[in-house]
């Protein structure tokens, strides 16, 4: 399917442009997957907030006394035990939010629908996201061991080879290490160009409504190096726009700091050497008062928007090369009108 012409500045800004066009919808989005993320770290806090607890209190005991080690060391295995069972739970949270936050951003991207009510989903377009990330993981795997023995090889074979050749240990060091830093430096070429040809999977795969992974490398034919240019812009912009947006979104957190802090001042400007037990109880004390709350909970939000925009703006360059290859070479409605080369204002550019 030949599809319309790679436009970098839609490559780069395809993002706010569906925001432009649907911005009720895409903070509908924002709002609930602040909502959720908030819910399930909320939580998993609850579910593994007790095992911590005990755990502070365990060290407490074990430092009055209280407790022999024995005692201690089952205690510290049982919580530890608690810990490490609700991070597994967490992370079967996180893959199911991930991927019913990444189908609602990429529908509304690509098939521009925002689903009625509750925009998340857990249907068949999150379960063919599943199996795409699986992929991904499994070219890591295999690229990552692939890339291992060829830097051995590289380095084995281009060592031996010029000590056979009778070089001094100087010169078989510096030869060597020159093989495998041009090794590795091909080896990040190609990881780009790996990465740029299989980016489209994933909303291919929605677009679609099928799974689609090797499919992607038809869809970036002829569009890699206008794609690899607006990764690497859209790059630069995140990166600009979080130095500058991340100084304000910290002033909630250092205002909530400080209001924990002063607490605490109090048993320095006392002369207090406060005991563990002392300083955990101040502090949850503290951090259960209506401003630490409200603050810590408003930086937060801030920073889980920014990175909302963030992974927008970044998945927003393959979104675009699919709805453009899938275009057949017709524009979307409100796309600027293409001219042709027989009109008195000339032709319109193109790219790709």
């Amino acid at each position: 399917m030949a599809g319309k012409s790679f436009d970098i500045g839609d490559g780069i800004f395809f993002f706010f442009k569906r925001f432009g066009q649907n911005p009720a919808g895409a903070m509908w989005i924002a709002l609930w997957q602040l909502i959720f993320g908030a819910a399930a770290s909320a939580a998993v806090f609850y579910f593994i907030w007790p095992f911590y607890s005990d755990l502070i209190e365990l060290i407490m005991d074990v430092e009055a006394g209280r407790i022999d080690d024995d005692q201690a060391a089952f205690g510290i295995l049982r919580s530890l035990f608690g810990v490490y069972s609700g991070g597994f739970v967490a992370v079967l949270v996180g893959i199911v939010a991930s991927l019913m936050f990444q189908g609602a951003w990429l529908r509304f991207l690509v098939r521009r629908e925002v689903a009625p009510v509750i925009p998340f989903r857990f249907g068949g377009d999150e379960f063919r996201l599943l199996g795409v990330n699986i992929m991904y993981i499994v070219v890591v795997m295999a690229a990552y061991f692939g890339i291992v023995t060829l830097l051995i090889t590289l380095g084995l074979s281009s060592g031996g080879l010029l000590a056979v050749m009778g070089g001094d240990e100087v010169v078989t060091a510096i030869g060597t290490g020159l093989v495998v830093s041009l090794g590795m430096l091909g080896v990040f070429i190609g990881a780009i160009f790996l990465m740029v040809k299989l980016s489209s999977a994933p909303a291919l795969t929605i677009h679609d409504r099928k799974f689609r992974f090797f499919e992607s490398w038809e869809a970036t034919n002829g569009v890699f190096l206008p794609m690899a240019v607006s990764y690497a812009v859209v790059g630069i912009l995140i990166m600009i726009l979080s130095t500058i947006l991340s100084a304000g979104a910290a002033l909630p957190f250092l205002g909530g700091m400080l209001a924990v802090a002063e607490p605490l001042s109090e048993f320095a400007d006392a002369n207090i050497d406060p005991t563990f037990e002392d300083v955990m109880a101040m502090l949850r004390e503290t951090f259960l008062q209506p401003v630490p709350m409200t603050l810590f909970a408003g930086g937060f939000a801030l920073f889980y928007i920014m990175q909302i925009v963030f992974e927008g703006m970044w998945h927003s360059v393959a979104a675009y090369n699919v709805v453009r290859h899938r275009a057949d070479g017709a524009g979307e409605e409100g796309d600027a009108p293409v001219l042709g080369k027989d009109h008195p204002m000339g032709a319109s550019p193109s790219e790709g």
